[in-house]
């Protein structure tokens, strides 16, 4: 997955502002809502109907490097993984025919992740090498870093990073993905922890493509009342991919009573129990580095099994990443009509660092479910983007 593209709007059009303070309001946002007991006319089961689904892409670092004059290349992504106890690297090089050279030393970092990379970018290479020389640390004087490779060409390609700043802060953010299809096939959460702009000051940097120095990009504007590069890292990139676009049969799930905390798959369902209506209060999941994303709702999902026909239900979500509360937030909307449910849902609320429309509230889910009878049903999901 190239980050870079994703947050592009953010690297450009920031300006000088405060990276803090930019989450919403969560518990005043979801409030104390309820649900009545008049929503149901069927008696109450022991099962719960859930259409969620998270899929994540664990990623433990993350760093992108932009320079300029270089007639062939003017990006770099550097990406760090952990895999059966050891690490890799992935490498991003972006060119300016619009073609993204990937390169990895081992498949492990690839194999589930070349259809997702191919549905983003239309002219992508996949390269293989022995060797991808590589360092990416983070002290308290800021980031230390070092990639050398050679390309496809056989042609080097280096870059060195050395912050000195003592006491580096960082910030976390939710990136602002603007450059994605207008029928996305799912809600792109990346979500950048411990993150931070490259500081020009005191700072070595050198880039060097096919032995030719490059000027690395420097940010328009002043953040925070200083100058930076256009180089960002993240010390614990957090993807997930929410909702997949899904045709087919969905199965209710059983309940092991009385707990009320219950899992599915790779999703943890936090249940409230109202009067003998179970409804859905949180949805969890967690990635391979142990990274929570976690959905809050109020009032909660009702049981949709047991929902009354010729209602119209309105409720509110709020996002939580590991102990991040307010990352994004949003309403969801829910109908039924005989034996048909209609559920949508819309995030309306987040953070950008740039004026204009809200880029995430472009985002509309919408799910119709059949039941079937009382153990299946059927759910075509999918987004769109206004």
């Amino acid at each position: 997955m190239g980050i870079k593209n994703f947050i592009s709007s953010f690297i450009l059009k920031f300006s000088n502002v405060k990276l803090k303070n930019i989450f919403i309001d969560h518990h005043k946002y979801l409030g104390k809502r309820e649900n009545s007991l008049k929503i149901y006319d069927h008696p109450p089961r022991n099962m719960i109907l859930s259409p969620f689904k998270m899929i994540f892409d664990p990623m433990d670092r993350l760093l992108v490097v932009n320079f300029k004059q270089d007639p062939v290349y003017y990006s770099i992504e550097l990406q760090i993984f952990h895999k059966i106890g050891k690490e890799y690297p992935l490498v991003i090089i972006y060119r300016k025919d619009n073609m993204k050279d990937i390169y990895y030393t081992n498949e492990i970092v690839i194999k589930n992740r070349k259809k997702m990379v191919t549905d983003l970018f239309t002219n992508v290479s996949f390269n293989q090498l022995e060797d991808i020389e590589y360092k990416f640390r983070f002290d308290e004087m800021g980031l230390d870093a070092y990639l050398f490779l050679k390309d496809k060409l056989e042609k080097e390609i280096e870059f060195k990073i050395k912050e000195n700043t003592p006491g580096r802060e960082l910030v976390s953010i939710l990136a602002p993905i603007g450059a994605v299809s207008k029928k996305p096939e799912y809600f792109p959460i990346v979500f950048l922890n411990k993150f931070g702009m490259v500081i020009k000051r005191n700072t070595e940097i050198f880039v060097r493509i096919h032995g030719f120095l490059r000027d690395a990009t420097e940010m328009p504007v002043r953040m925070n009342r200083m100058s930076f590069y256009s180089a960002h890292y993240s010390l614990e990139p957090v993807i997930c991919n929410w909702n997949n676009n899904f045709s087919g049969n969905i199965k209710p799930i059983i309940l092991n009573l009385p707990t009320l905390n219950i899992s599915d798959e790779n999703i943890t369902f936090d249940l409230l129990k109202n009067s003998d209506y179970y409804e859905i209060r949180k949805i969890s999941g967690k990635d391979e580095e142990d990274h929570k994303v976690t959905f809050e709702f109020s009032p909660a999902i009702p049981n949709l099994l047991t929902l009354k026909s010729n209602l119209k239900i309105i409720g509110r979500f709020s996002c939580i990443i590991d102990e991040k509360k307010g990352v994004f937030a949003g309403e969801y909307y829910l109908t039924r009509n005989g034996d048909t449910i209609e559920f949508n849902i819309q995030p309306t609320k987040g953070w950008q660092p740039f004026p204009g429309k809200l880029w995430l509230a472009s985002y509309y889910w919408t799910a119709k479910i059949d039941i079937l009878h009382e153990f299946d049903a059927k759910i075509q999901s999918y987004w769109r983007r206004n």
